[in-house]
């Protein structure tokens, strides 16, 4: 139908800024452009079909900067406690990135979130995981250990 059509092609022009950020190195090519792309599907209506195609789509894409939390977690976040975290721990299981463990560890700091313990647990078993940068391995051994 139209909205899968819709999401096919949004998930595609993110991925072509991802590519074009990996090549050539500067995370702007990335973040400006594509905060322009999710302005467009905001108003859309139903945004939360868009979140397991970007998940998968962060699985199979090379470690580029995408911000902190970016254009991608800002618009993911919006859901959270309303399907969010299901969906990113489906997406850890299936294939963790150093992005989504950082996403992850947003998570872990939310002090009232009835599953913290459950996912520190998770962040704990990624600190010795070649994926992770030397330095997310630290941060999550110093913050989590």
């Amino acid at each position: 139908n139209s909205m899968d059509a819709h999401i096919q092609e949004f998930i595609s022009q993110l991925d072509a800024l991802i590519q074009q950020a990996q090549k050539s190195g500067d995370t702007y090519a990335f973040i400006e452009p594509a905060y322009d792309l999710f302005d467009e599907i905001e108003t859309i209506e139903h945004p939360f079909d868009f979140v397991e195609p970007i998940f998968l789509l962060l699985e199979k894409s090379p470690n580029i900067d995408f911000g902190g939390p970016g254009p991608i977690g800002s618009f993911l976040e919006k859901f959270y406690q309303n399907g969010y975290e299901y969906k990113l721990l489906q997406s850890l299981e299936r294939k963790p990135t150093q992005y989504t463990v950082y996403l992850l560890s947003r998570c872990c700091n939310n002090s009232s979130d009835p599953n913290k313990e459950k996912y520190v647990a998770l962040i704990r078993s990624y600190a010795n995981s070649n994926f992770l940068s030397d330095e997310w391995r630290k941060i999550i051994n110093e913050k989590y250990g």
